[in-house]
């Protein structure tokens, strides 16, 4: 491998060479200009030298000719290959061949071509020329370097007319900056943005551009100190006509071939009309979410009072037909009874009695599957007479996991459950019900099978509870209708069309909130959030109630229902008691005052014209402060807050409809209690 010695005036220039040479195995000597390279030629002797033609101080010519007047003859018959950006000018070939320049590369040929030449000239050997006379190398080179002179000249100029008409044109403000900070041109777009003469920018005076704190700033850059090489930033300029622009401008340093800063070049770009234009568009995006939100929150509105006259009218109707059922039901009840009775004591036929026996007892179970309807009913009406208590989700959720199965039908059910849930405040048995028609729906959505997952967490101080199907999903006009009562896409049967507006009304009832995400094709998630309370504490042992039979006590029954009021009466007299009844809390009142004996409890309807049962107990503890108050409703707002809680604290409430058991066993253990 050989010596070779690289003379270029541009560092990059000789990096390119000396990793090209490199991977010859060759070793590299750098020299940045001829003088550097006559005096590592007398060091080093290099085997061949790879030479510039054109550099300051003593150029390619120059510097062959010194070497084959050297009187080192090592250095004097090195072999020299100029590697120059463009062949050399006629004038100067017959120099540089007479000085032994063994052959010129382009720098724009292949890299190979010029690893060949060195491999060519090393075969040669030392060079051995008759070197021309001093005087006519002084003229020859002459010569070549003012005709040289002459093409960079016309270059230049050339350059400098492209760049004047390409400023001229320019839509952008131009500067061009020394290291001190002054402008030595300025085009005349920025000019015309600052509105001010080309003479008054230069200097110090495009600084009217930026902002005086930014003029520091901007000082720093140009000078080397900024620790950065560009700066952007916003400026707004007003005219003397008033008239106020929004410009951005881009300072950037400039640096030399050797990284050395030399000044810096100045953009300014008049963004007055596209700002004005984002800015229009920014409030015109602003007006249109806000027109949406307010078109959502009509819709909110609009789906909430349909709701809200849907929950009215389910709530009273179920409310009506809760007495009208009361009666159905105590009347079928007492008929049974009647025809048991007369089985026993041989007043009816063996054969009549089976046969009545069962059509009361059809008539028992319609009655029933009406009971269940009017409840579902109240609760989507949030009028249903509810118990409220402190539970744990995750808890009702375990206790509850087997039924929820059962309700998922042919789909997997998954419980993913936070570990940190805090209690909530709700009736666990509505809410197992709720619970359990969201899973069937779920299920139903899903025949070919599929998941329904529960999971639940911790959000804003609210337990929430997510039920996600992987089933078909709802499209938008369904979803819309989804809560609504008797409303559904599967075939009528039962209470088809429930489920959902049942779960809204009690989740509601309970002070939280039930919302649905669905997608055709991905599955419907339901998502209710109920407030999130304090750990309860611990309850106190349970004391099992005393069971008494009635002691022939006296009571007070009131409700506006006639057909209600009458076989009301005949079950708890049948139970023992004697029955005092009334039609109204007018005539309850009188009754209270005029009746001799002792009262023991009052049962009253709650929901009745004129005194309400709330008023009318009021008034008659006031009177006779140990009477018992037991309220009978199927209207939870008369007894109910929107948030479960009970408006009459330490009373009884029955809700209707009721069943002759359910009846006695209350109006027994609200006496037992008060005696307690």
């Amino acid at each position: 491998m050989a010596t070779v010695m690289v003379v270029d005036d541009v560092a990059a220039n000789r990096d390119i060479v000396r990793m090209l040479l490199g991977f010859r195995g060759h070793d590299v000597i750098e020299a940045h200009d001829g003088a550097d390279a006559l005096r590592l030629a007398h060091v080093h002797h290099p085997d061949i030298v790879v030479s510039d033609v054109l550099m300051p101080g003593i150029d390619g010519l120059e510097l062959v000719h010194r070497l084959r007047t050297d009187p080192d003859p090592l250095a004097a018959q090195a072999p020299v290959i100029f590697y120059t950006a463009n062949y050399l000018e006629p004038e100067t070939r017959p120099i540089a061949e007479a000085c032994g320049v063994s052959q010129v590369v382009l720098r724009s040929q292949d890299p190979d071509t010029l690893l060949d030449a060195i491999d060519t000239a090393l075969a040669g050997g030392p060079v051995l020329v008759d070197v021309t006379a001093t005087e006519e190398f002084v003229h020859a080179h002459m010569q070549a370097v003012n005709t040289t002179l002459i093409e960079k000249v016309r270059e230049l100029h050339d350059t400098e007319r492209r760049f004047e008409a390409m400023a001229f044109a320019s839509p952008v403000g131009i500067g061009i900056l020394d290291c001190r900070g002054n402008a030595d041109y300025v085009n005349s777009r920025l000019a015309e943005i600052l509105q001010m003469p080309e003479a008054r920018l230069l200097g110090r005076g495009w600084t009217a551009c930026v902002d005086p704190p930014t003029q520091d700033t901007a000082m720093r850059l140009l000078g080397g100190a900024g620790g950065t090489a560009e700066l952007r930033f916003d400026h707004r300029l007003t005219w003397s006509d008033g008239t106020v622009r929004r410009l951005r401008v881009h300072l950037r340093q400039i640096t030399d071939e050797d990284g050395a800063l030399t000044g810096g070049v100045l953009i300014v770009d008049d963004v007055t009309d596209l700002v004005s234009a984002e800015e229009r568009l920014r409030e015109e995006t602003h007006r249109r979410e806000q027109e949406s939100h307010r078109r959502q929150d009509e819709a909110r509105n609009r789906d909430a009072e349909r709701l809200d006259s849907l929950r009215r009218m389910a709530g009273g109707t179920a409310h009506d037909f809760n007495n009208i059922l009361g009666a159905i039901l105590g009347y079928a009840a007492l008929a049974i009874e009647t025809v048991t009775d007369g089985r026993d004591d041989g007043t009816i036929p063996a054969h009549a009695v089976d046969a009545l026996l069962s059509d009361l007892s059809h008539v028992v179970k319609g009655g029933e599957r009406a009971k269940g309807l009017t409840q579902q009913l109240l609760a989507f009406g949030r009028r249903e007479i509810i118990r409220p208590a402190p539970f744990n989700m995750n808890t009702l959720l375990r206790n509850s996991a087997e039924a929820l199965r059962g309700a998922a039908g042919d789909a997997e059910l998954i419980l993913d459950l936070d570990p940190q849930l805090p209690d909530v405040q709700a009736d666990p048995a509505q809410i197992t019900q709720a619970l359990q028609n969201l899973v069937r729906n779920s299920g139903e959505a899903m025949p070919d099978g599929g998941t329904v997952t529960i999971t639940t967490a911790t959000e804003d101080d609210q337990v929430v509870v997510r039920i996600r199907d992987t089933g078909t999903g709802m499209p938008q006009d369904v979803l819309d209708r989804a809560f609504e009562p008797f409303f559904s896409t599967k075939p009528a049967s039962g209470t088809a069309g429930l489920g959902l507006s049942t779960a809204h009304g009690v989740i509601s009832q309970a002070g939280g909130q039930l919302t649905l995400r669905s997608d055709p094709g991905r599955g419907t998630t339901v998502t209710f959030a109920l407030p999130a309370i304090a750990a309860p504490p611990p309850p106190p042992p349970a004391v099992k109630p005393a069971h008494h039979r009635p002691a022939g006590e006296t009571l007070l029954l009131v409700d506006d229902e006639a057909a209600l009021l009458q076989v009301t009466a005949r079950v708890l007299t049948s139970a023992g008691y004697t029955v005092l009844t009334a039609p109204d809390g007018a005539e309850a009142l009188k009754i209270l005052e005029q009746h001799p004996g002792h009262i023991a409890a009052l049962v009253t309807d709650v929901v009745m014209p004129g005194i309400n049962g709330r008023e009318l107990a009021k008034i008659a503890s006031a009177r006779k402060p140990h009477l018992t108050i037991v309220f009978v409703s199927g209207f939870a707002e008369a007894l109910i807050d929107e948030h479960g809680n009970n408006l009459e604290p330490g009373s009884t409430i029955l809700a209707k409809p009721y069943t002759r058991e359910k009846l006695v066993a209350t109006v027994r253990a609200a006496l037992e209690t008060a005696k307690a």
